[in-house]
C-alpha cells in the first residue's frame, strides 16, 4: 500500500471517530454517503480517515469493515489500488455484494486491468451470477489471445483456481453451451464435471469430445469416460472403455490409470504384468513401486516383493509404511522375530494400529500372552501422545477379547475411554466385550452413546439392532434400527443377515429366508450360513440346508457356529 503523510490533527480525529464508532457499533456501507465528507476539512481528510480505519480493522481481523472503508476511500479518489484492496478484503470476507461494488470501482478506475476482471469472474461465479461470469471469461480470453496467444488456456487455469468445483463446473458448462463447444472445451467440461461429481454430464461431454477430437483428444476423452463410469460404479464398462486405448497409447499416465482400474475391478492378474512394464520404464516412480510391491505381497510372492519394498524404505515419507509391509513379508516367510522388530519400526506411522496389533499377536505366538501384555504396557508408558496411548490400549483390549478374557479387555477399553471419552473404537469394542460377559445393559448403553455421536453410522445401528434381536424380544425397536442401517448401506450383507435373523427370531420364516439368502449369496460367511441353514430347516427345506452346511463345514471345519448348528439340527 502507498505510504501517506497524515497530519496529527487528522490522525487524532480519525482515532476519535473510530473509537466512537466502536462504542456505538460498526457502521455499514449504507451509512457512509457523500454528506459525510462535510464533517471533514477536505475530501483528502475523509480519504485519509478511511484508509487509517481500514488498516486498523484489517489488523483486528475484520476484513468486511476494512473493505467498507477502503471502498469509501476509493470512491473519493482515483487510485485503483484502493479499490483493489477493498475488493480483495471483501472477497476474503465472502461478502459478494461488497466485492461486486469494489470490483466495479476498480475496473472503472483501471479498465485495462486483467487482474480486476479475473477477480470479478471469480466473484460472480461464487455469487452464482454465471452468465455475467461467462461474459467476462470471453472478454479475458479474447484479450489474452490477442496479446499472448493462449486465451483458452488462461481461462482454464483461472477456473482451476476456484475451490468450489461445482460452481466452476456450472460456469464452464454455460461457456461451452453458448460460446465454445469444441473438443478441447468438452474435455475441460468433462474434467470439471468429474471433479464436482456430475458423472452423467462428464460422460456426455467426454463422448462428444471423442466423436470430434483428434487422436490425442480421443485418448483423453476415453480416460474421462472411464473415470465417469467409475464414478457411476460401472467398473467393467470403465475397464472396457480404457483397455483398447491403454494398449496403444504412449502416455504412461493413461497406462497407469488403466492398471489401477484393473485392481479396482479385482483383475489383479492382468494388472501385475502391466505394473511390471510401468516399473521397468519408471523405476523411480514411488507410486508404481509401491503398488507393484503390494501386488506381489498379496499374491504371496515374497521373493519378488522384498526388493521392491526395501527400495521403498529409502523413499522420503514412505519408510514407516514400507516397514509395515516388510513385516508382512517376514511374517509370510515365517521369520517371526524379524517381523516383530520390523513391525516395531512402523508403530508410529499411518499403519501404527495394525503394526502394533501384529507385534502383539506375534509375541503371543512366540513368547506367550504375558510377554505381549508386558510389551504393550511399556508402549503405553512410553507413549508421547494420547492418540498413541489409546491405540495401544485398543490393541491390548482386542487381544484379550480374542482370548476370551472379556473382563480384562473391558479394563483396557476403560483406560482408553479415560484418555479419550468419545473414542469410537473403544466404546464399540467395549460394548462387544460387555455383551460377551452377558452385561447387555452396559453394552446397549455404549452403543446408544455411539448412535448419538454418529446417528448415520450403519455399523453401529446394525450392531445395536442385532444385539436387541439376539438378547431381547424388542423386535420392533430392532427392526427400526436395522432398517435405517439398510437405508444407509442397502447392499451390506451383514445388515441383510441381521434383518433375516430378526425375522427368524420373530417367527416370520418366509421373510427370514428371503433376507438370509440375499446375505449368503453376497457373503459366504459361517455366521450367515448358519443362520440360513436354520431358516431353511425351519421352512422344511432340509435337503438344501444340509448341502449348504456340509459345503461350509468343508471350508470352515473348525467353526464353532457351524458345529453348533449341526448338533442342533439332528440329521443334517
Amino acid at each position: 500500500m502507498q505510504n501517506f503523510h497524515m497530519p496529527r490533527r487528522i490522525a487524532n480525529l480519525a482515532l476519535a471517530v473510530l473509537v466512537g464508532g466502536c462504542a456505538l457499533g460498526s457502521p455499514t456501507f449504507a451509512d457512509q454517503n457523500t454528506s459525510s465528507v462535510a464533517t471533514f476539512s477536505s475530501p483528502l481528510s475523509y480519504q485519509m480517515y478511511n484508509i487509517l480505519a481500514a488498516e486498523m480493522y484489517a489488523h483486528d481481523g475484520n476484513p468486511a469493515q476494512a473493505a467498507l472503508h477502503y471502498l469509501a476511500a476509493a470512491e473519493q479518489g482515483k487510485d485503483p489500488k484502493l479499490a483493489q484492496r477493498a475488493a480483495e478484503l471483501a472477497i476474503s470476507a465472502q461478502d459478494n455484494q461488497l466485492a461486486s461494488r469494489a470490483l466495479e470501482r476498480w475496473i472503472k478506475l483501471d479498465p485495462q486491468s486483467r487482474e480486476a476482471m479475473q477477480y470479478r469472474i471469480l466473484s460472480n461465479l461464487r455469487a452464482e451470477r454465471y452468465d455475467q461470469a461467462v461474459k467476462d471469461l470471453v472478454a479475458v480470453r479474447d484479450d489474452v489471445e490477442k496479446r499472448e496467444g493462449h486465451g483458452f488456456e488462461f481461462v482454464v487455469s483461472l477456473l482451476a483456481l476456484e475451490s468450489q468445483t461445482g460452481k466452476a463446473y456450472e460456469t464452464f458448462r454455460r461457456y461451452v453451451a453458448t460460446v465454445d463447444n469444441s473438443a478441447r472445451a468438452q474435455l475441460v467440461l468433462a474434467s470439471l464435471a468429474i471433479n464436482s461429481e456430475h458423472f452423467e454430464e462428464a460422460l456426455k461431454a467426454a463422448r462428444l469430445a471423442k466423436q470430434s477430437g483428434d487422436k490425442d483428444q480421443k485418448e483423453q476423452a476415453s480416460r474421462y469416460i472411464s473415470k465417469a463410469l467409475m464414478g457411476l460404479q460401472k467398473i467393467d464398462e470403465a475397464v472396457n472403455e480404457l483397455g483398447p486405448v491403454a494398449k496403444t497409447t504412449k502416455d504412461p499416465e493413461l497406462k497407469l490409470d488403466y492398471a489401477r482400474l484393473l485392481i479396482l475391478a479385482d483383475r489383479r492378474s492382468e494388472a501385475t504384468p502391466l505394473f511390471k512394464q510401468l516399473y521397468a520404464s519408471q523405476p523411480e516412480n514411488s507410486d508404481i513401486l509401491y503398488t507393484l510391491g503390494l501386488l506381489y505381497l498379496e499374491q504371496k510372492e515374497f521373493a519378488f516383493a522384498e526388493p521392491l519394498i526395501k527400495k521403498l524404505l529409502d523413499v522420503p515419507g514412505r519408510a514407516e509404511e514400507a516397514n509395515y509391509f516388510m513385516g508382512q513379508i517376514y511374517e509370510g516367510q515365517k521369520r517371526s522375530k524379524d517381523a516383530i522388530e520390523t513391525y516395531k519400526n512402523a508403530t508410529q506411522g499411518s499403519f501404527g494400529l495394525e503394526a502394533t496389533g501384529r507385534v502383539a499377536n506375534l509375541l503371543v505366538e512366540t513368547d506367550g500372552l504375558e510377554a505381549a501384555r508386558q510389551w504393550l504396557g511399556e508402549e503405553v508408558k512410553s507413549a508421547t501422545n494420547d492418540v498413541r496411548k489409546v491405540q495401544v490400549l485398543l490393541v491390548e483390549g482386542q487381544l484379550l477379547h480374542d482370548k476370551g478374557k472379556y473382563q480384562d479387555a473391558i479394563t483396557s477399553y476403560d483406560q482408553a475411554i479415560g484418555v479419550k471419552p468419545d473414542d469410537f473404537d473403544a466404546l464399540y469394542s467395549r460394548s462387544l466385550s460387555m455383551e460377551r460377559l452377558g452385561n447387555f445393559e452396559a453394552a446397549e448403553k455404549d452403543l446408544r452413546t455411539l448412535v448419538k455421536l454418529q446417528p448415520d453410522n450403519a455399523t453401529v445401528l446394525n450392531a445395536l439392532g442385532y444385539m436387541l434381536v439376539v438378547n431381547t424380544k424388542r423386535y420392533d425397536e430392532a427392526e427400526k434400527l436395522i432398517s435405517k442401517a439398510l437405508e444407509i448401506r442397502p447392499s451390506d450383507a451383514a445388515i441383510m443377515d441381521s434383518m433375516g435373523w430378526l425375522y427368524f427370531r420373530s417367527g416370520k420364516l418366509d421373510k427370514a429366508e428371503e433376507w438370509l439368502r440375499k446375505a449368503y449369496n453376497q457373503l459366504k460367511d459361517p455366521e450367515v450360513a448358519s443362520h440360513l441353514v436354520e431358516a431353511l430347516s425351519a421352512n422344511g427345506k432340509t435337503a438344501e440346508a444340509k448341502t449348504i452346511l456340509q459345503d461350509m463345514l468343508g471350508k470352515f471345519p473348525d467353526d464353532e457356529l457351524l458345529k453348533k448348528v449341526k448338533e442342533k439340527l439332528v440329521g443334517l
